[in-house]
């Protein structure tokens, strides 16, 4: 078998190494050290020296120079002004941070009774998030107006302008399919008559526009930021208005193969399907019964109770299936906190064969807007800027 003559070069060997390279091999070098200088600057918030970033990057300072300008004319990379040393002899030098504020990510949910929007910066730091509740958003033309209305409230909030941003994910009630549109969804129909999801696209073509399951964002927020962070695999419960979950599987979202992965209150032994009304029964309204739990009323407790044998059953399907490190409630009744995991991890440790871990969400009712957050950037290092 023939093997290349070519030999790894040598330390003073580089410089006749890089004459040696052709067009497309310094194109491809260059681009290599600037993604590594782009990677350093992502990581390491603040301001720094070409020094430093050098010295990080095992690069020389030449190198880091030339990839510094382009990264600048690119956008990404801001370049401070030199600021005087005083007494002291030489030039100052000039420091080089992230422009993270200057392109920004969107993460929003949007559901048929109102939504979440939050702007952060391309690390995810949050800038502005503006949220409107108690609203009818089940019509599609409707749903498509708060869309715009969240974005331009929470833009302006953040300073921002709609060229800034680089990326927005939207979560929705509903299964989402490989293609980004709705597969599927018995919450909000006409969004999908409406085809709302193209309507987006087309107002925001400027941007990168993301659709996925609220409660497979909610999942992934928890795991970036959240209850799940750290964990391999893990279970996240959305309770709001009806009741859904995602999967954790080896660090990564589970989807399948036709975005329904999780899906479990599709199966009616669940009882998913109906049981936040059946919580709401104890009074009429999920607010006075939540309240009513919290004053330990009698009645309500026995709900809730109820409620906890309904939950238990899902969750016992998917811990029996997916074996996870932890189970993740959030949603509304995330206020309930110990009030509720108490019936609930009686309740799961009767259909399950090991200990499972029930945490409260850690994000509350902004879970589904962060994880947006969470799946832009993620797009945006490993596809924009090529650094994931």
């Amino acid at each position: 078998m023939r093997t290349s003559s070519r030999k790894p070069p040598l330390p003073h060997d580089i410089l006749r190494f890089v004459q040696e390279l052709d067009g497309s091999e310094v194109s491809t070098l260059r681009r290599i050290n600037e993604r590594a200088v782009l990677r350093f600057l992502f990581d390491k918030p603040g301001e720094h020296s070409v020094a430093e970033i050098a010295a990080a990057c095992a690069l020389s300072r030449p190198t880091v120079e030339g990839a510094l300008a382009q990264l600048v004319q690119d956008g990404w990379i801001l370049e401070t002004a030199a600021q005087p040393l005083g007494q002291r002899a030489g030039r100052p030098a000039k420091r080089y941070s992230l422009a993270d504020r200057a392109n920004v990510l969107v993460g929003l949910d949007l559901g048929p009774h109102g939504f979440v929007c939050v702007v952060t910066t391309l690390r995810g730091e949050p800038l502005a998030s503006v949220r409107s509740s108690e609203i009818d958003l089940t019509d599609g033309e409707t749903a498509f107006d708060a869309v715009q209305q969240a974005m331009a409230s929470a833009l302006a909030d953040a300073d921002a302008q709609e060229q800034d941003v680089v990326a927005l994910t939207v979560g929705l009630p509903a299964i989402v399919g490989a293609d980004g549109g709705i597969a599927l969804t018995v919450v909000v129909p006409q969004w999908q008559t409406f085809d709302l999801p193209a309507r987006i696209r087309g107002r925001y073509g400027s941007m990168r526009v993301i659709f996925e399951n609220d409660a497979k964002l909610a999942t992934v927020g928890e795991h970036a930021w959240g209850s799940a962070a750290g964990t391999q695999s893990a279970v996240n419960v959305l309770v709001g208005h009806r009741v859904a979950a995602g999967m954790i599987i080896d660090g990564r979202l589970a989807r399948g193969v036709h975005g329904g992965a999780g899906e479990i209150g599709a199966l009616p032994s669940t009882r998913w399907a109906s049981a936040h009304r059946r919580l709401a029964d104890a009074t009429g309204s999920m607010d006075q019964t939540l309240d009513a739990i919290a004053h330990d009323d009698p009645q309500a407790l026995r709900q809730l109770q109820k409620f906890a044998d309904d939950l238990a059953r899902g969750i016992a399907a998917l811990c029996l299936a997916l074996d996870p490190e932890v189970v993740v409630i959030g949603g509304g009744v995330a206020q309930l906190g110990e009030r509720l995991l108490a019936p609930l991890r009686a309740a799961v440790a009767a259909l399950t064969l090991f200990p499972i871990e029930l945490r409260i969400s850690q994000l509350g009712q902004s879970a589904v807007a962060l994880g947006g957050i969470a799946l832009c950037r993620e797009y945006v290092t490993a596809t924009v800027m090529q650094i994931g």
